[in-house]
């Protein structure tokens, strides 16, 4: 048992500290991993909506240490058997898989999931209900339908008795206001760190632009950052080169 042990948290690890060396030397993991030890802390209770690879639960996994959760919420496994590979050791110790997708509302709904070259790009899936078509996503030419489950966070967090809540991941494809809105109370409540991915592109489709994911959490008395090499950076308005910002409450 303890050589399993010692054996899962040196893969941990590695897998963390590579993603690290990754984030910094190259355009395919997002620099804003490098930042989340400065927002994170052992124990904490962080949520990883849109795990998609995993490559955030991974990371968040080792930063909360044993006394801490990570609660990793992807609806779309079947398309990520390295996000099984990746987790399985760390499942039961700290991290929590739920196949469901985050939303509006409770029910089933319909997740549009681009294809290209035969091979499902689940990172830039999105759930139908509410938006315009297919936005930004009109590039692929061949898109599969998927039946998931949804639930809002407010829903979900007390369904899962989260009484503690340190940290919020959330990309999910344009749709992140309508998962703030389906967890305002939550929010209120917990007033969590939330790292959002926030694209103009992909927030058209649901009719909004992405300043008012900024108003809406400004109005709740939020500032908004941005991960600047080595350090958060306060900013004030949405910039086209950044993908992802951190918001953290007053």
């Amino acid at each position: 048992m303890i050589v399993t042990h010692n054996l899962t948290e040196a893969r941990g690890a590695a897998v963390a500290g590579a993603l690290r060396v990754l984030a910094r030397l190259t355009p395919f993991v997002e620099p804003e991993l490098i930042g989340l030890r400065a927002v994170v802390r052992p124990g904490d209770v962080c949520l990883d909506i849109g795990a998609a690879l995993g490559l955030y639960t991974v990371s968040l996994s080792r930063l909360v240490g044993p006394q801490g959760t990570v609660h990793s919420i992807e609806p779309l496994l079947f398309a990520h058997p390295a996000l099984s590979y990746l987790l399985r050791p760390r499942e039961g110790r700290n991290v929590v898989r739920h196949s469901v997708a985050l939303g509006a509302s409770e029910g089933r709904e319909v997740m549009s999931v681009p294809v290209r070259h035969g091979t499902p790009v689940t990172g830039r899936s999105f759930l139908t209900s509410g938006s315009d078509g297919l936005g930004s996503n009109a590039e692929f030419t061949e898109h599969l339908e998927v039946l998931v489950r949804t639930d809002t966070l407010d829903r979900f967090c007390a369904a899962n008795a989260i009484d503690r809540l340190d940290f919020v991941k959330a990309d999910v494809e344009g749709a992140e206001l309508r998962v703030l809105q389906g967890g305002a109370d939550t929010i209120e409540r917990f007033r969590p760190k939330l790292l959002l991915e926030i694209e103009e592109r992909h927030v058209l489709r649901f009719g909004y632009r992405a300043r008012d994911v900024q108003d809406w959490l400004a109005e709740r008395g939020y500032r908004m950052h941005a991960w600047d090499r080595t350090t958060w950076r306060p900013v004030d308005r949405i910039d086209d080169r950044v993908r992802n910002y951190l918001f953290v409450a007053r």
